[in-house]
């Protein structure tokens, strides 16, 4: 389970909107307020080896999935993938790194 305020969930949306199409990465501390697009993978290296608590949030595009995988994530990396489904709905998708491999968390706005 993970909790994620309202506001934020809206303004992840926004972005994702905004991107059209365009590779979108960002960083996300627990229970703020909006996350921060970063598409540099040094910065996002050193904000996650900072701060491992961080999730990491991205879009479906080639690039922001490629750029993801070149990191180094802790071993229980949280995730928030921006899905869109076959009518164009865009909606959240939160995920867990396992040694057994990716693990779905239950969403909870607040």
């Amino acid at each position: 389970m993970m909790t994620i305020k309202r506001s934020c969930s809206y303004r992840i949306i926004t972005r994702a909107v905004n991107a059209d199409g365009q590779p979108l990465v960002a960083l996300l501390a627990p229970g703020a307020d909006d996350c921060h697009p970063n598409l540099d993978a040094d910065q996002l290296q050193a904000a996650i080896n900072g701060k491992p608590d961080t999730i990491l949030v991205y879009n479906q595009h080639d690039e922001s999935r490629a750029l993801v995988n070149t990191l180094v994530l802790p071993e229980e990396q949280v995730f928030i993938e921006i899905r869109q489904d076959t009518k164009g709905v865009l909606g959240l998708h939160a995920l867990r790194r396992t040694r057994s491999g990716n693990q779905t968390l239950e969403l909870i706005y607040q």
